[in-house]
């Protein structure tokens, strides 16, 4: 397994009380999730939070996924798809997935989650719809090829949450890109 390596961000954790036979692994949009959770409960996921991680940071993590888990549940492309496109996005992604299974053979079965669409960000001055369309145009893209790809990939399944159903301004910050209160809920 890869040595741990220091992010320039803050990681955070949360560990139930009792073994996590599932952990959550992502970006900043599960910042929040963990305290629709009961630590006490045995069914309680593990948390482990990189504001700002990117598909290849996450393969960095995987030393803190403990020891027993059984279930993966990776939220992450967020970051990638602001800064890329949806092809490259999904390469990375891929190779997670073998890096996953060749770093940690014990975790039999990964849960992708989709790629939430993006909103305006009601904080900026000027309005960034042409960001927020190219973007959310991307995410749908890159989730149609990872729909595929948990088709194909025994293993792998997807998780979705289907936020996208639901108005924006309801789900998603004032921000754009994070889930409001209600949106955590969605997620949790």
């Amino acid at each position: 397994m890869a040595a741990a390596r220091a992010f320039r961000k803050q990681l955070t954790w949360r560990f139930p009380i009792h073994g996590a036979s599932t952990a959550i692994v992502g970006d900043s949009q599960l910042k929040y999730l963990h305290q629709d959770f009961d630590p006490a409960s045995p069914h309680s996921p593990a948390f482990i939070c990189q504001p700002g991680a990117c598909i290849g940071d996450i393969g960095e993590l995987l030393d803190f996924v403990p020891k027993g888990t059984s279930n993966l549940i990776l939220h992450i492309g967020t970051n990638d798809l602001a800064n890329t496109d949806a092809p490259t996005a999904f390469n990375r992604y891929v190779a997670l997935l073998d890096r996953i299974r060749h770093e940690r053979p014990d975790i039999p079965m990964v849960f992708a989650t989709l790629v939430l669409p993006r909103a305006p960000n009601q904080r900026l001055r000027r309005h960034n719809w042409r960001a927020v369309r190219r973007f959310n145009c991307e995410a749908r893209e890159f989730n149609l090829r990872l729909l595929s790809l948990c088709h194909e990939r025994e293993g792998v399944f997807y998780v979705n949450h289907r936020i996208d159903a639901l108005p924006p301004w309801t789900v998603l910050a004032a921000d754009g890109p994070h889930p409001s209160f209600t949106g955590v809920s969605l997620l949790a």
